[in-house]
């Protein structure tokens, strides 16, 4: 009881640390994240759903609140746990899109515990009959790449390190472990602000309508998210 009481204690200095500071990058975070949660918001109360489209919207408030999450463990500087929420996330961000458009692995995954691969859902969205699709749904939708997959894979992959327990992701030995440090912070939150940036860029394209009603709700949205801006 006494370890759990000193770590308590330590988190709680390293949470009151980061608030008495500014950060506007958590401040960005915040609405990005709030911005995902509308999408979903105004994605179920859509009339034309198909059943498993239905089932998915629920899915954007997980992906809100594990980005919250995510940045109250890096304002304690519980960076691992900070990565570890935030890959997952990126993983349900990612099957949102895959899954809305795939019913048949929908229904697996929900209904027969068919795992979902990253790099397959990720292989799924950039190849150039998914974009075809999408022109056939999206008339301000050209064919572009839905985001830079390379940095999404890059990204996937750190995040996936810590969860591996990968050597170079150990602290625990370390003369500061649990002690917040200004670097790992602005380290965990550009890593958040980048995974909502990725997840923004593939909404704005596949839910098109909804990111416009988005906007419209949160305006301030087209001023801290880079490479959705443009409406």
């Amino acid at each position: 009881m006494q370890v759990l009481a000193e770590i308590n204690t330590k988190l709680s200095n390293n949470l009151n640390t980061f608030l008495a500071q500014e950060h506007t990058a958590y401040r960005e975070i915040d609405l990005k994240a709030r911005a995902i949660a509308e999408i979903g918001q105004i994605a179920s109360e859509a009339v034309d759903l198909q059943p498993n489209q239905s089932e998915i919207t629920p899915i954007f408030f997980e992906v809100f609140s594990d980005m919250i999450l995510s940045s109250y463990f890096t304002a304690c500087a519980l960076d691992k746990p900070a990565q570890s929420v935030l890959r997952r996330a990126l993983e349900l961000g990612i099957a949102i899109v895959y899954l809305c458009d795939l019913p048949h692995a929908f229904w697996g995954w929900k209904a027969h515990d068919i795992d979902l691969n990253f790099n397959e859902m990720l292989d799924h969205l950039s190849k150039d009959g998914y974009k075809s699709f999408l022109v056939s749904l999206n008339p301000q939708y050209h064919g572009e790449t839905l985001c830079d997959f390379s940095e999404t894979r890059r990204l996937y992959r750190i995040m996936s390190n810590t969860i591996h327990g990968k050597i170079s992701t150990h602290e625990s030995n370390l003369q500061n472990r649990f002690s917040s440090n200004p670097q790992d912070w602005e380290c965990n939150l550009d890593l958040i602000s980048r995974v909502q940036i990725i997840l923004l860029q593939i909404y704005k394209k596949r839910f098109f309508n909804y990111f416009r009603e988005m906007v419209q709700k949160i305006p301030a949205i087209t001023t801290v998210a880079e490479g959705v801006n443009s409406i």
